[in-house]
């Protein structure tokens, strides 16, 4: 039984929103043009998916059941979220219990991320950096961008009235084998990224740590090419995404007080070693 708290008393409350413009991404009832592409599911029908995706789901990933640990990562996505046109909408945030270095977001407001990275990450900054990029990817709705072009409206709609059950399961299946929704495209990856670093203030986290993950993991594909082969296989060209989160930190205000990393995080870590 997995355990999901809406807040953690220790998490701070945000104490201030960014500007975040999410133009073309958010029209709940109608199928949108998103920024990647034409999106042919409305935002309720992706919620449904998603809650059909998020049960096969726990059928096949080991889900990591320590309560301390979930109710921090649904804290921090729950603040994330909170800055978005998205807020009213129920996310939920898992921990897979496996040593890979990897995360993505699902359809329907789910985000994984693998205790593997929780471990690896070199500070609270890092970490959140991880989280306010895959809520980014589900805030665009890059997920249901990249399904509609693969399945096409009358299939995934037949889908999500339960008349194909074989395409959730296929999606599933995918998922498992890539260790991703799909494998995004630079425009998206960017976006994902623009849309993190600019959340990431309103959590009291310096985006910076965006930037520090990334080159962690850089440093870490050499050491152990292994460890992180799926991240680099899901989440293409690092090294201009870097370049581009950079430039992005500095047109920011006001990022002096926010913090790299905190005492919880750390007992976080622990917990998962």
């Amino acid at each position: 039984m997995k355990v999901r708290a809406r807040t953690v008393p220790s998490v701070p409350v945000a104490r201030f929103l960014p500007v975040v413009v999410l133009l073309g991404v958010f029209t709940a009832g109608c199928a949108t043009l998103g920024f990647g592409g034409v999106n042919l599911i409305s935002i309720e029908e992706e919620w449904e998916m998603g809650r059909q995706l998020e049960e096969e789901l726990a059928e096949e990933l080991p889900l990591l059941e320590d309560a301390v640990v979930n109710e921090y990562v649904s804290a921090i996505g729950d603040l994330l979220v909170s800055q978005t046109r998205m807020a009213d909408l129920d996310w939920r945030f898992h921990v897979v219990e496996e040593p890979e270095v990897n995360a993505f977001n699902v359809p329907g407001g789910l985000v994984y991320v693998y205790a593997g990275l929780i471990e690896e990450a070199g500070g609270a900054a890092e970490f959140v950096s991880v989280m306010a990029h895959e809520v980014g990817h589900g805030v665009a709705r890059h997920g249901t961008e990249r399904l509609s072009q693969q399945f096409g409206l009358s299939v995934l709609a037949a889908a999500i009235l339960g008349q194909e059950p074989g395409i959730i399961q296929q999606i599933v299946a995918e998922i498992l084998a890539v260790g991703a929704i799909a494998s995004f495209s630079r425009s998206q990856e960017f976006e994902a990224d623009e849309i993190g670093v600019e959340l990431m203030p309103g959590a009291e986290y310096h985006p910076r740590g965006m930037v520090h993950l990334l080159q962690r993991l850089l440093e870490l594909r050499e050491r152990e090419p292994g460890a992180v082969e799926r991240f680099f296989a899901t989440h293409p060209d690092v090294t201009d995404r870097i370049q581009r989160v950079e430039e992005r930190i500095e047109a920011l205000e006001g990022l002096a007080d926010l913090r790299m990393d905190d005492d919880q995080f750390r007992s976080i870590q622990e917990r998962i070693r």
